[in-house]
């Protein structure tokens, strides 16, 4: 067994996050940091800066120069967005400009975080919000929502992909753009999928809007996306004697061939429930749990069962003798 240290090249923005990822990787300490030396700049790049007059920093790298270049028309990226593109450990040089860490930061993340970076930004054009840090965003788990709706969907996530970041700073004919950007397209799948989410999600004033109340806060799956076709459902209330006691009196639901859904005051009334035979051998288990109250009748049918009075069970008596009386004197008058 040799005494020769294991190195491991472990590439960070600084030597306390250097540390940080060796220690992920089950490397043990003691840790030696050094800083890496970055490609100086060719000499043709060299010539580009000076002729365009761009002061060249001591040091400076090849990324370095190349983004003072790019810059020298842009502006100066947020303090939001560089903190955002840092926590995602997207390797930048100092000087980079607005347009070109858009680009970079769009084109280094995962399809999911691509998704919730692009409404988020439709999010902040359309609400004029200057908040550019998605991960500190105080609606940042409603845009990952939209995220996770796009996991499946090949044809919104190809269309997120097109576009580029430095197109996600402003959308459609918006003015005052700083020269040479994009705006990004509004006829998109991707557009119009996020510009419905958030009108569903967000009220005029771009706040979020309060769950309606048996509304069901989760992304659909396709299952529950499908057509169903539509149900009948008739509601029979029948008085009992317990109603003269102020109690809620009972009910009957009558199920058709058609329906798949069990009312749940239904499943919990067990004996009150009448099925039609199709659905006889359907456990109910089986039959998803569909709330009352979200339950629309298309037919309903209000029946009040009447107990017969012992008055009138007399007069029907009555009326039953008078017509024997009769019967009996006809037939008497007809043998004479």
């Amino acid at each position: 067994m040799t005494k020769r240290m294991r190195t491991l090249d472990v590439i960070a923005r600084s030597d306390v996050t250097a540390k940080q990822k060796a220690i992920t990787k089950k490397l043990l300490p003691p840790f030696i940091c050094e800083e890496i030396a970055f490609d100086p700049p060719t000499n043709k790049l060299l010539e580009q800066a000076k002729s365009a007059g761009i002061i060249i920093p001591k040091n400076a790298s090849y990324d370095d120069l190349l983004s003072l270049i790019n810059r020298k028309n842009d502006i100066a990226p947020p303090a939001g967005i560089i903190a955002f593109a840092e926590r995602w450990d997207i390797y930048f040089s100092q000087y980079i400009g607005n347009k070109d860490l858009y680009n970079l930061i769009f084109k280094s993340l995962s399809l999911q975080n691509k998704a919730a970076f692009f409404i988020f930004s439709v999010y902040k054009f359309l609400s004029n919000d200057k908040k550019s840090n998605l991960d500190t965003h105080p609606y940042k788990d409603i845009f990952y929502k939209f995220a996770a709706a796009t996991t499946n969907d090949k044809r919104l996530l190809r269309s997120i992909s097109h576009y580029k970041g430095e197109q996600l700073c402003a959308f459609g004919t918006a003015k005052n753009l700083p020269d040479n950007y994009k705006a990004g397209g509004i006829k998109t799948i991707a557009y119009k999928a996020a510009a419905a989410f958030i009108e569903e999600y967000f009220d005029d004033n771009f706040l979020p809007r309060p769950l309606k109340e048996g509304k069901k806060d989760y992304i659909a799956t396709p299952m529950q996306n499908a057509t169903i076709e539509k149900k009948t459902l008739v509601n029979l209330s029948i008085s009992d004697s317990s109603a003269t006691k102020g109690k809620n009196s009972p009910s009957v639901f009558i199920l058709s061939k058609n329906d798949h859904y069990i009312p749940s005051r239904a499943i919990e009334l067990k004996t009150k429930i009448i099925k039609i035979p199709e659905l006889d051998n359907k456990a109910t288990a089986d039959l998803p749990v569909y709330a009352h109250e979200n339950i629309t009748a298309l037919s309903t049918m209000p029946y009040t069962a009447k107990k017969h009075s012992n008055t009138q069970s007399r007069k029907l008596g009555c009326l039953t003798l008078i017509i024997v009386l009769v019967l009996f004197i006809l037939i008497i008058l007809f043998l004479l």
